[in-house]
């Protein structure tokens, strides 16, 4: 205890200033120092960007009778200096000083901050003998402003200059040990007598001098750096070995900030941010593991591909941060079923992997299925909405699917992909036909692309006809596409593909501009004048361009509005209704026409006539199919033909293809038909051909 006490009488704190003239320098005792320019500062400093008031020191007393200095910028009524402070090169308000920082009042004028301790020559002289540094012969005024200058000469070291070398050891923030080949400690710096105040007490039981003296038998210099764990703090130990002293000197380097953020970086390397999930990268290495431990015993495991159905619609409807809570307990209730030695990785948005392992038949997989399956029938409650959360899954067995991690994900995904286009909320397991579409339906993308390119598409045109008066209405605008490779390619299997890639824009606008051009063409040959019909989809309703591009596509045609029809479905509509009202009432204000395809199939459509600006109904031709056979159909299809005379709008069944249907629709006074029973969609030269027919003929007549 003496020798602390005397170390704390010995302290001395120093504010070194580098100026144009010299360095300046201040032996720090009081509670508080001003610095700036004002001369009634107790450190005046007369330089070029220094405020009256630029700085404050304040002493800070601490435990074991220590104190330190916190330095603020400004005065301490709180007005800042101009310039600001800086402690190495960071912007400070506030900042507690320790040994060896460097305080930056401006560009020019920094300041160096030490403390040193008188006691540590006989140390410093063992570790340095032949350094020297001297001042000149007057001393150092502790708050004069009389610059002093420190020069360098080869003259023993005074006692001051042993001061200022003492720093670098005595009281540096790296704590240093040494001891003597019995073990005896022979010295402690002052950063060591703060940082492990025991170890006076524990000697060579401390975690620090552990096997020091075992490994006596280095060479003279010899260096030996190891990690020590004390507590919850990690520390690098550097070890020097100095055989002809007989003694052991250890410089200790507190890396515990180092260590936990190697340990997060690791963990945030291999763990999911969000949900706290392992991610793709320890799912990587776990499942060549795995792959490698089932092939030795011969056992099965499953991969399951899951994600969350339409995830997208919770993220654009309640935002974000709900979205990012829901995938949090979508993980916990994920993970609250697998086994111990199971895994769930989060592989990225909204999906997920489950990793099952050592199965003994892949009902297991299915079972585990099933359970996730019913864990969401019960409903998450967040900021007063009940949310209803269903996912798909696709299963991937191995060995039966895949031999290797790449090619069981593969797999499993292709089994989700089918799973979500066969209605979700439900598992599949994969077969290798999944992977056969999955292959054909990429090879369609690109040559889908390369169609648009080079102008492959087509359209057809079916006629619509008012059988009561045998005159041909309208005609719908159907897209083909005529590839070289693959023949005439059915809507049904390039549409959905088209709406997946996004494709559909670009092919929706050249639809429509091309429908446009052949109706003025037919009317400039001096045919009557037809209403063409064009579908919309949904990404189309939906682009904030679509009056534009409607209004410059007539424009640059030259083709009066109301030779113009556009078609949506319902669900269509249900996608966004507002912007859709808003959308189809400026279109019809602008005097196109509107017409509801596959009417009668939705849920509200009788809500949407009131709603949106129609002016044709399409009664779907399910309903017309079986006609002759379904009493019900005939309700359904009366009261559709009651509703449109009630709302003032034009009916077309579609789908009529035989004479029978056709005599029961006039039965129930419609009027408008459009089937095979008239015509199959026909090419450009064929519906031509076809409307010059009707011209000749003047009606058509149906019996």
């Amino acid at each position: 205890m003496l020798y602390l006490q005397e170390k704390k009488q010995n302290i001395q704190h120093i504010l070194a200033f580098n100026l144009t003239s010299g360095e300046r320098v201040f032996y720090l005792d009081e509670s508080q120092y001003a610095i700036g320019r004002h001369p009634q500062n107790s450190i005046v400093i007369n330089a070029e960007g220094i405020s009256r008031h630029h700085a404050t020191l304040i002493q800070k007393h601490k435990e074991n009778d220590h104190f330190s200095y916190v330095i603020i910028d400004g005065n301490i009524e709180g007005y800042k200096s101009r310039n600001g402070l800086a402690v190495n090169g960071k912007r400070i308000d506030k900042y507690e000083l320790k040994h060896g920082d460097i305080v930056h009042f401006t560009k020019e004028v920094t300041a160096h901050y030490y403390i040193i301790d008188q006691e540590s020559q006989g140390f410093i002289q063992k570790l340095t003998p032949n350094v020297f540094l001297t001042a000149k012969d007057s001393p150092i005024n502790s708050l004069s402003t009389d610059t002093q200058l420190i020069q360098r000469t080869e003259k023993n070291p005074t006692l001051s200059e042993i001061k200022n070398l003492a720093s670098v050891v005595e009281l540096s923030p790296v704590p240093i040990i040494e001891i003597n080949s019995e073990g005896t400690i022979t010295y402690l710096n002052h950063s060591a007598n703060l940082k492990f105040p025991d170890l006076e007490k524990t000697q060579l039981q401390h975690p620090l001098l552990q096997g020091l003296i075992e490994k006596q038998n280095y060479n003279n210099g010899s260096l030996v750096i190891r990690e020590v764990d004390i507590q919850e703090q990690s520390f690098e130990q550097h070890i020097h070995y100095l055989a002809k002293e007989r003694l052991i000197r250890s410089y200790i380097f507190d890396i515990t900030q180092r260590k936990k953020a190697e340990n997060d970086l690791k963990y945030h390397a291999f763990h999911d941010t969000l949900t706290g999930l392992p991610n793709r990268t320890f799912f990587d290495q776990h499942i060549s593991l795995m792959v490698n431990n089932c092939e030795r015993h011969q056992k099965l495991f499953a991969i399951l591909f899951i994600d969350i159905d339409s995830f997208k619609n919770i993220n654009d409807t309640l935002g974000h941060s709900i979205g990012d809570r829901i995938l949090k307990c979508f993980a916990q209730r994920l993970t609250s079923q697998i086994r111990s030695g199971d895994l769930v990785c989060r592989w990225g948005g909204d999906e997920f992997v489950v990793l099952l392992s050592e199965i003994e038949n892949p009902d297991e997989a299915a079972k585990f299925s099933e359970r996730l399956l019913q864990t969401f029938e019960h409903p998450l409650n967040m900021e007063g909405h009940q949310i209803y959360l269903k996912s798909s899954v696709g299963i991937a067995i191995y060995p039966e699917d895949g031999q290797d991690a790449e090619m069981l994900l593969k797999h499993a995904d292709a089994a989700l992909y089918r799973t979500k286009e066969s209605g979700r909320n439900h598992y599949q397991f994969y077969n290798p036909e999944m992977s056969l579409e999955i292959a054909e339906n990429f090879a369609l993308e690109s040559q889908l692309h390369e169609a648009i390119k080079n102008n492959e598409l087509i359209l057809h045109y079916q006629p619509q006809i008012n059988i009561k008066t045998g005159q041909v209405y309208g005609l719908e605008a159907l897209i083909r596409w005529q590839s070289p490779k693959l023949g005439l390619v059915r809507p049904d299997k390039f549409i959905p593909l088209a709406e997946k890639t996004g494709l559909i824009l670009p092919m929706g606008e050249w639809v429509l501009k091309t429908a446009c051009q052949q109706n003025k063409k037919w009317q400039k040959m001096g045919l009557p004048p037809v209403r063409i019909s064009v579908n919309l989809s949904a990404q189309q309703l939906q682009q904030p361009n679509l009056i534009e591009i409607v209004e410059n596509t007539l424009e640059s045609v030259g083709l009066d509005p109301e030779w113009l029809e556009l078609e949506v479905t319902e669900s269509i509509l249900m996608k966004n209704t507002a912007l859709a009202s808003q959308t189809l009432q400026e279109l019809r204000n602008m005097g196109v026409y509107i017409s509801m395809d596959d009417f009668g199939t939705g849920y509200s459509s009788l809500g949407y006539l009131k709603k949106f600006p129609f002016d044709t109904l399409k009664i779907d031709q399910s309903f017309v199919k079986e006609l002759n056979q379904n009493s019900q159909d005939l309700s359904i299809i009366s009261a559709i033909m009651t509703l449109s005379r009630g709302f003032n709008m034009r009916v077309i069944a579609e789908g009529v293809e035989n004479k029978e249907q056709l005599k029961l629709l006039q039965e129930l006074d419609c009027e408008e038909m459009q089937g095979y029973f008239f015509s199959h969609p026909l090419s450009p030269e064929e519906i031509l051909n076809y409307l010059l027919k009707f011209n000749q003929q003047k009606h058509l007549i149906f019996t």
